[in-house]
């Protein structure tokens, strides 16, 4: 092989190494971005589902600082729990939920009070539900009507209006959505109660 067939086997030796370095470099710190903005994003749902407010333009170790100030993690069995505090007195707990939606697995958290007899707040984490549809489960007016409800005395204890005890609405045009997040809903509440109460 001539020299100068060499030197740019060579030269592309070093070139590629040179890209595949730094891409590596910059793969790892948008992995560490990401995941950064994921544990921002979840403690904002958190204290959402709690009711404590926050302001979306805030910087990242102010989220931190009020998560820390008012959330407490904890571990029953093998479920993990949260504990809001307000003024340093405990509000309530939530849970994160999870379970079957229209084209994907539906996502989130729910909050109850203290007593157990009434949800404080829920929120979503991640799901594939359509928009302008059954993705409606995002928006403010969706999420508030489980705001400070009284649960049922027993399962299921979240139900959808008109049925007797109802206390939320469904969203029109997503029925299959709306049952699943009523049947996640009251599942979690289930298994997270059963767990309370029997801890008591």
């Amino acid at each position: 092989m001539k020299k100068g067939s060499l030197y740019s086997v060579f030269f592309m030796m070093i070139v590629t190494a040179i890209f595949t370095l730094a891409l590596s470099a910059l793969n790892q710190s948008t992995i560490a971005a990401v995941q950064g903005n994921q544990i921002i994003k979840h403690q904002k749902k958190l204290l959402y589902a709690f009711n404590i407010p926050f302001d979306d333009t805030m910087k990242t170790d102010e989220i931190n600082a009020l998560y820390d100030t008012h959330i407490k993690e904890s571990k029953q069995g093998s479920m993990l729990i949260y504990e809001g505090h307000i003024n340093n007195q405990l509000i309530g707990y939530a849970t994160e939920m999870e379970g079957p939606g229209l084209w994907g697995n539906i996502q989130g958290i729910v909050a109850v009070n203290k007593d157990l007899n009434n949800i404080l707040g829920i929120d979503f984490l991640a799901h594939s539900e359509t928009p302008g549809l059954g993705g409606r489960i995002d928006e403010n007016w969706f999420k508030e009507q489980f705001r400070n409800i009284e649960l049922n005395n027993s399962s299921p204890y979240v139900l959808y209006r008109p049925s007797p005890n109802g206390t939320v609405d469904a969203i029109a045009g997503a029925t299959l959505t709306s049952k699943a997040v009523l049947n996640i809903v009251n599942d979690s509440l289930i298994e997270f109660l059963e767990l309370k109460k029997g801890g008591k």
